[in-house]
Formats: structure tokens, C-alpha cells, sequence
């Protein structure tokens, strides 16, 4: 039974406040307000924005950005120190929500409406961009010439392969329409597109098919026959250049390599031993990248003149730079072209009849002391493109020697894995950064040392101490 007392006491208790007092926190301001209990969030909230005078709309977006973009925001209650959001369609009570509690009110991007397309590829294309951020037009150009690269590698081997002899002749022809049809996209994306990347990519991929085409025609008529292709090969490259009109710096070093092998093989093709030729390549080849002048090997334009012009954004020194960045592209050409050429006449010393000859003493030392020379001249450029083109060569020509003295005796296997790891350190660091100071100054002695060491070297590979009578 409940008494006349406990009822009095009851009917004292006041019900639940209609109204709860909070502190509204935003960004640059924090108010003190009293709000409603059983009102939904979502009819709050505008008020609250008002009433705050928050800008989070311009702060979270751009100045140069529409206002379009700048009004698709989302405003959003949760509670301080939490990323929890409260539900818009619920109450202060519902929520929980306290005497003196903190609320806290941020600016969302809201989601776009879905567009709607009448093409489904184009929708498709849209879906597969969303769902793949990696996946864009950058990615997908260098995986197309990643592919056309690889087809350009089996092209190759279909020429150059016993296996294929009986449909040579069908190759050859369907290898020279496949380079006719690059060098026709190539000189399409850089004319009409003005897309000097993909013509410059596409053109590089015709020069191994027409290399592998002249060697399989020319082989088999002796070694003039085959100095004769080399020629034909730096004709295309130069042809190429100026038909596609960009990438030269790459026909530019292809045509140095074909040059000086075709050299090379009317020397050796006139009687003079392989051994005596590959040193004398090694030999102009790693002398040649130091001799590379800084002067300008790009054609002398118009001057440009002192008097104000029409061009906006100061169009003079835009081409002041692209002419530096030719000049930069075309000794590193040269360079590369030499190095290259070096080290393939250095192989040509280090094992002229390999696999039935190993590989000897004074032809390891050869080829390794020319890539510890092309590695210290890496140091002497000042652009990265520069450096990277002697270096690039040094440290290949490093690790074949090295792996080709594999199949030597014991003493020169365990000599060959020790120098491979120290020549590969050095040309690593010296291709990495310019050196300064003291270690500048050492680099520098060191280069000397190494280039007047080549002269010895390359007489003990030719044989010619014992006709001197030095043992």
C-alpha cells in the first residue's frame, strides 16, 4: 500500500528537463547553448551552424575551387574526443546526451550522386578508375611499352634462333613491316599528338628489329658484309631521328655502337686477331668518354633578343633550358655509346673463344680495370643522365667479367667474386652522388691512375711483352 506521504514526495520529483545545456565546440569558436531533448539532430543542426558561424566550407575547400564543390559538405555532430558521428535521426535523450557534455560539430564531404552514362564502356572505364586509384593513364602507357618491348624481343629471337631457319625468310619480311609499322605510330604520336614520349619509346623499339634484320642478312656474306650492316644500322638510326623528330639522344647512341662495331669487325675481318681489336676498342671507347668536350653539339638556333616580346611566362628562358637539356642528352648519348662500345670490346679481349678458351688473367684485368675507369669518370659529369650513362655500362661490363671468369681455375674464380664485389661497391657509390673535398681529390687521382694503367694492361693482353722479352 502506498501511504499519503509517499505520494506528496513523488508528485515533488520534477520530470526530465526538456532542455539540456552543452558546450557546442567548432573550429575557431566554442558556444554555450541550450537545446531541446526530444528534437531530432537533423533539425538542430542547421541552427547550430548558424549559429556557431562556422566556415568549415571554405576552409576544407580550395580558394580557386567552384562553389559547386565547395557546398557538398555534410555537417556532423559527435561527441569531443570521438570519432563516433550521432545519428541525425535521433534525439539529444536518445543519444545519451548530458548536462555539460561537449559536442563537437565538423564539416563532412558528402558523397556525389552516381552519374549516369549512355556509353558502358565509358561507365566502366569510370567504375574501374574508382576502384583502382593505381591504375591511370601513366600506368597504362608504360605497360603498353613494356609490351611492345617484349614483342620487340621476340622478334628478335624468332630471327637470330637455329630453330626458325627453314621461315627465315617470311621473318624478315613480317620483321620489316613490324619496323615500319612502329616507326610509322611513332612519327603519328610525335607529329600529329605531339606525344614525344610515346614516339621517342615506339622509335627506340625499331632499332633491335633492324639490327637483328641486318645481322641475319649479313652474316652469312663474311665480315665486310656485316661492317657493311653496322653502317646500314646508324643510317636507319639517324633516319629515324629525323623522321620521328624526338629521342635522339637513343638513335644517337645506337648509331656510335654500330659505327664503332662495324670498325671493329672490318679490323678484325682484314687479319688482325679478335684479342688485338677488342683491346683497341676497350681502349678508344674508355679514352673517348673522357674526351667527350662540355661544348654544344645541338645546332646554333636563332639568338634570342633583348627587346620585350609577345610570349607569355617568359618563353626565352623555357628555351634556354631546352637547350641546355639537349646539350646534357646528347654528350650522355656519346658517352653511353662509347662505354657500351668499350665494353663489348673488352669481352671481345677478355674471352674471344669462349666457352672452348677460358678466361685468362690478363684479360680480367683488362676488362675490370676499363669498368673501374668508366665508373671514376661517372663521377666528372655533373648531370644525373650523364652519370648514368657511364655508369650503367661500367657495372654490366663489371658483373659479365666476373661471371665469365666463373669458368676458370680455383685461384682466378675466388680473385674474380672478390674483385666483383668491390668493383660493383665502387662503381655503386660513384654513380650515386658527386663526391666533394678530399674524397674529390682522391677520385680524381685514382682516375688518372686507372687510365694510365689501361696502356699496360691493354699491351699484356695483346701479347706483346713476350715479343718485347718481358716475362
Amino acid at each position: 500500500m502506498t501511504g499519503t506521504r509517499e505520494t506528496e514526495e513523488a508528485a515533488r520529483v520534477s520530470p526530465a528537463p526538456p532542455q539540456v545545456r552543452l558546450s557546442l565546440l567548432a573550429s575557431r569558436t566554442q558556444v554555450d547553448v541550450s537545446l531541446p531533448l526530444d528534437v531530432p539532430l537533423a533539425w538542430l543542426t542547421p541552427e547550430l551552424v548558424k549559429l556557431a558561424r562556422v566556415r568549415e566550407a571554405a576552409d576544407a575547400q580550395p580558394a580557386d575551387e567552384p562553389p559547386k564543390e565547395a557546398n557538398r559538405t555534410v555537417w556532423v555532430l559527435s561527441r569531443h574526443g570521438g570519432d563516433t558521428r550521432l545519428a541525425p535521426d535521433a534525439t539529444l535523450r536518445e543519444a545519451g546526451v548530458e548536462e555539460g557534455e561537449l559536442l563537437r560539430l565538423t564539416a563532412q564531404p558528402a558523397l556525389s550522386a552516381p552519374t549516369l552514362f549512355d556509353d558502358v564502356v565509358d561507365a566502366a572505364a569510370r567504375l574501374n578508375k574508382a576502384g583502382y586509384a593505381g591504375w591511370d593513364g601513366v600506368a597504362a602507357r608504360w605497360m603498353t611499352f613494356g609490351g611492345v618491348y617484349g614483342a620487340t624481343a621476340v622478334w628478335v629471337y624468332f630471327l637470330l634462333a637455329p630453330a626458325f631457319t627453314a621461315n627465315r625468310p617470311a621473318l624478315l619480311g613480317l620483321s620489316a613491316v613490324a619496323a615500319l609499322g612502329l616507326a610509322g605510330v611513332a612519327a603519328m604520336a610525335q607529329r600529329s599528338y605531339g606525344r614525344s614520349d610515346v614516339g621517342a619509346a615506339l622509335g627506340w623499339a625499331v632499332i633491335p628489329v633492324v639490327a637483328a634484320i641486318a645481322w641475319v642478312t649479313s652474316h652469312a656474306w663474311g665480315g665486310y658484309a656485316v661492317a657493311a650492316g653496322c653502317v646500314a644500322v646508324a643510317t636507319i638510326s639517324v633516319a629515324l631521328c629525323y623522321g620521328i623528330g624526338t629521342g635522339r639522344w637513343g638513335y644517337l647512341t645506337a648509331g656510335v655502337i654500330a659505327i664503332l662495331t662495324g670498325l671493329a669487325v672490318a679490323v678484325h675481318t682484314a687479319g688482325i686477331p679478335a684479342p688485338v681489336v677488342g683491346v683497341g676498342l676497350a681502349v678508344i671507347g674508355t679514352l673517348g668518354c673522357r674526351a667527350v668536350p662540355p661544348a654544344r653539339f645541338t645546332r646554333r638556333g636563332p639568338r634570342p633578343s633583348a627587346e620585350p616580346t609577345d610570349e607569355p611566362n617568359g618563353a626565352p628562358g623555357e628555351d634556354l633550358f631546352a637547350r641546355v637539356r639537349s646539350d646534357d642528352l646528347t654528350r650522355a648519348a656519346f658517352r653511353a655509346g662509347l662505354a657500351f662500345s668499350a665494353g663489348l670490346g673488352a669481352l671481345a679481349a677478355l674471352a674471344p673463344h669462349w666457352p672452348v678458351q677460358p678466361v685468362n688473367w690478363p684479360g680480367l684485368a683488362f676488362a675490370l680495370g676499363c669498368a673501374v675507369t668508366l665508373g671514376l669518370y661517372a663521377l666528372e659529369p655533373v648531370t644525373a643522365v650523364e652519370r648514368a650513362a657511364v655508369t650503367v655500362p661500367a657495372a654490366a661490363l663489371a658483373v659479365t667479367s666476373c661471371a665469365l671468369a666463373q669458368g676458370g681455375s680455383q685461384p682466378l674464380r675466388l680473385a674474380a667474386f672478390g674483385l666483383l664485389l668491390a668493383t660493383t661497391t665502387a662503381i655503386a657509390v660513384a654513380g650515386s652522388a658527386r663526391v666533394r673535398g678530399r674524397l674529390a681529390t682522391a677520385a680524381a687521382y685514382c682516375s688518372y691512375l686507372s687510365t694510365a694503367a689501361l696502356i699496360p694492361l691493354a699491351l699484356w693482353v695483346a701479347g706483346a711483352y713476350p715479343r718485347l722479352g718481358i716475362s
